[in-house]
């Protein structure tokens, strides 16, 4: 499974950790001296979000920022003819809504 919220489109971005040796000026010393770069990997804070629409469970990848806009979707699902569609038809068409 991808690391990609559904409503966002958040994804892991590529980060530089810096190393550092030396004393801070702060407590005496000359400074501290970049000596070197790391990369890392930082994820979203995802989630998985279950709601009931249409008689179908569908289950959301979210991050948490946006799990609140889950449930206003299933809330705008309730006026929608959604009858006769499989689970992942009506997945789309929430995400349609967007």
């Amino acid at each position: 499974m991808s690391r990609i919220c559904e409503i966002s489109g958040k994804r892991p971005i590529v980060v530089r950790s810096i190393v550092r040796r030396g004393k801070a000026k702060s407590e005496g010393g000359v400074g501290k001296k970049t000596t070197g770069y790391t990369k890392r990997w930082q994820y979203p804070n995802l989630r998985k979000v279950t709601v009931e629409v249409g008689g179908h469970s569908l289950t959301f990848k979210v991050a948490v920022t946006h799990v609140h806009k889950v449930y206003e979707l299933a809330e705008r699902a309730k006026g929608m003819k959604l009858t006769g569609l499989n689970a992942k038809q009506v997945k789309a068409r929430l995400l349609g809504l967007l």
